[in-house]
């Protein structure tokens, strides 16, 4: 079942880009790489996200360094609340921005930060700020201080201890740190599409671009062809760099100090203006000031626009009834796949192991422009079908699922198992009283993580034909900050709101269950 599941909706559509990039002893991708617009394209890819990695960082320190050093009371709600800036929807952080640009007057005049590099890097600052902290801060705080400490004490200051002792020290965390930011920002697709504009075009959006609006699918599966193989490229090499940064330390078993209340004021103030103040941005401006009342936008999710065939209320329960599905069938398929991997063949485990990480590094457009590509003539119903959306959601929470119940599966003493066969039972009764009902607790935070990714998917979705019982939240929110209009931009940022409090919800409820895990 897994390797069918993979074998329809992730190698059919990848083969499918191959075949229509290779026409011609590979004529459109030797087209392209001699055009300048491509190595214009290519450049301003890497370069803002090689800064979208520096600043996200960067920024994140000061949030780092608190939950590295300090313990407090609620640090593990306040470490499980940072978290969700990453897992929001890229058409809320763009909406989030769009308010934030328009609130403080900077979307015009003489400072204009709408469709700039700019407004790209703040919200990737945003999105991967909460990635720097959860991995830096997790690998700091189990540092021994003694090297910091012998240093202080032979009376060297603070600022030159941390940069001579402490960071060569966190290298490893670090690589890990902005090997994936770096990863992300290259492929990133709805910030770039919202917030940078026709101007500012990644390799990702190129592909959009020129499958949908241009109808050039010849142009489009070569830039998709550069894109995987660059991805593949830059993923193999930075994990042979990672493993060689990696380094043993001593383990820390010292209790951490108490910040004082100054400290944690001024930490709290940070963190509220690099991720609250333009989520709390997005809801001043989702609240309407004119004669149809303070929520007059919320109301008006209820009503359909000309520009949209259904309500946008209508919209947000597709999207929940799709994550629900995709939710699933992630579980489902994720669970048999974590069985094999676990309990079968050498050969088979390590086939389906890969396979399963692969969607992981391939940029849901690929996938989408793959699925758009592959489901033609007999499979055009099922490309246009229900079922597509959820099918292909779960496509990309898979992996979440897997390498959540591996390890779990992995844990569970071999005794257990020869127990039950010495006490006669059948293999499905073994496994399901072993295995599923020990890795349970795993198999609902991969399908939390899943309904979660579900939600906000915009990038593979945006291929899809758009019938109305198929048209998604994040897709309507696109369609209405592209509209002009003050009350068409006050429901996409109403729209925004309600989809981001949904995934929080989720994301805190999975953070919770993982931690009691």
């Amino acid at each position: 079942m897994p390797i069918s599941f993979l074998a329809l909706l992730f190698f059919l559509p990848i083969f499918q880009i191959l075949k229509e990039a290779s026409t011609h002893s590979f004529s459109p991708v030797r087209e392209i790489i001699g055009s300048e617009r491509f190595w214009s394209i290519t450049w301003f890819t890497i370069w803002q996200a090689l800064l979208s990695t520096i600043f996200s960082i960067a920024f994140a320190f000061p949030a780092i360094y608190l939950f590295a050093k300090y313990e407090f009371k609620g640090k593990k709600i306040l470490r499980s609340l940072v978290t969700i800036p990453f897992v929001l929807p890229t058409v809320v952080v763009g909406s989030a921005f769009t308010a934030v640009f328009t609130r403080f007057n900077i979307d015009e005049g003489w400072i204009n930060l709408r469709h700039t590099v700019w407004a790209i890097l703040i919200a990737h600052t945003f999105f991967n700020a909460s990635i720097a902290i959860r991995i830096i801060s997790t690998y700091w705080e189990g540092l021994n201080n003694n090297p910091e400490n012998q240093s202080r004490i032979l009376g060297t200051g603070r600022i030159h201890t941390f940069f001579k002792i402490t960071l060569p020290r966190l290298n490893p965390a670090l690589f890990s740190a902005a090997t994936t930011i770096f990863l992300f920002c290259v492929t990133s697709f709805g910030v770039i599409l919202i917030l940078g504009g026709p101007k500012n075009s990644t390799i990702e959006t190129e592909i959009w671009r020129q499958a949908i609006w241009r109808g050039d699918i010849s142009t489009a599966s070569a830039f998709a062809v550069i894109q995987l193989v660059f991805v593949i490229l830059l993923s193999w090499t930075l994990i042979n760099a990672e493993k060689n940064t990696s380094s043993s330390e001593d383990l820390s078993r010292a209790r951490k100090k108490k910040p004082s209340r100054r400290t944690l004021t001024f930490h709290f103030a940070y963190l509220f203006c690099l991720f609250g103040l333009p989520i709390l941005i997005l809801f001043e401006r989702s609240l309407s000031a004119n004669s149809s009342g303070l929520f007059g936008f919320f109301t008006g999710l209820a009503k359909r626009t000309n520009i949209i065939p259904i309500t946008p209320l209508a919209s947000l329960w597709n999207s929940l009834q799709f994550a629900l599905l995709a939710a699933l069938i992630a579980v489902i398929v994720g669970l048999a796949a974590s069985t094999v991997i676990v309990h079968g063949s050498k050969k088979l485990s390590t086939f389906l192991n890969v396979s399963t990480a692969i969607p992981l590094g391939v940029s849901a457009v690929t996938i989408g422009f793959g699925i758009f590509l592959s489901f033609t003539g007999p499979l055009t119903n099922l490309r246009s079908s229900q079922l597509m959306i959820p099918a292909l959601h779960a496509l990309l929470g898979v992996p979440f699922v897997v390498r959540s119940v591996v390890p779990s599966m992995r844990r569970i003493p071999m005794l257990l198992y020869e127990n039950s066969q010495l006490l006669g039972a059948n293999p499905v009764k073994s496994w399901f009283n072993i295995d599923f009902k020990l890795s349970l607790r795993s198999l609902l935070v991969g399908g939390g993580f899943s309904f979660a990714i579900s939600l906000g998917e915009f990038g593979a979705t945006s291929f899809l034909p758009r019938n109305p019982e198929t048209l998604t939240a994040p897709l309507v929110i696109y369609r209405l900050l592209s509209t002009p209009g003050e009350e068409l931009r006050g429901q996409a940022m109403a729209l925004s709101v309600i989809l981001a409090t949904i995934t929080s919800i989720s994301i805190f409820l999975v953070e919770r269950l993982r931690k009691a895990y």
